[in-house]
């Protein structure tokens, strides 16, 4: 029988609340989303003043890194410039580029995916990567 892993709403929340409290009076409003190992939201989270946009940016680079198991950054850089190709050749609308994406792992398998939207993209990744950290799997 096929089993699978995925994160749930316990390690998301943790991942939220470690997020919310690295903010700065200098960040903007920020737009968060984890999803599973299918790119399903388990969070959605967005703050007054984030426009909704960023809502939906989060939700392609959880959705992205989740399916494709990998960094949203790291699909950019070894899979769209460095072999030239277009998010097209994926064929699914909600892949995205845009840097702020981090697959979730435990043990090895990609259990999830995490990520940030409303900052510069080094931001976004750097806070989704606390987040990622304060949910303490292996």
């Amino acid at each position: 029988m096929f089993q699978r892993e995925s994160i749930g709403i316990e390690e998301a929340e943790k991942a939220r609340d470690s997020i919310l409290g690295a903010l700065t009076n200098t960040d903007n409003p920020i737009a968060l989303v984890i999803a599973d190992d299918r790119g399903v939201p388990v969070l959605l989270y967005r703050e007054d003043g984030a426009p909704a946009r960023m809502l939906r940016r989060a939700r392609a680079k959880a959705y992205t890194s989740a399916n494709l198991g990998v960094n949203t950054v790291d699909f950019r850089d070894n899979e769209i410039k460095a072999k030239n190709r277009t998010l097209n050749d994926w064929g699914d609308p909600m892949i995205t580029s845009l840097q702020g994406g981090i697959a979730i792992r435990n043990n090895g398998n990609v259990v999830g995916g995490i990520s940030m939207s409303g900052n510069t993209t080094i931001r976004d990744e750097a806070l989704a990567q606390i987040g990622l950290d304060a949910m303490g799997l292996k």
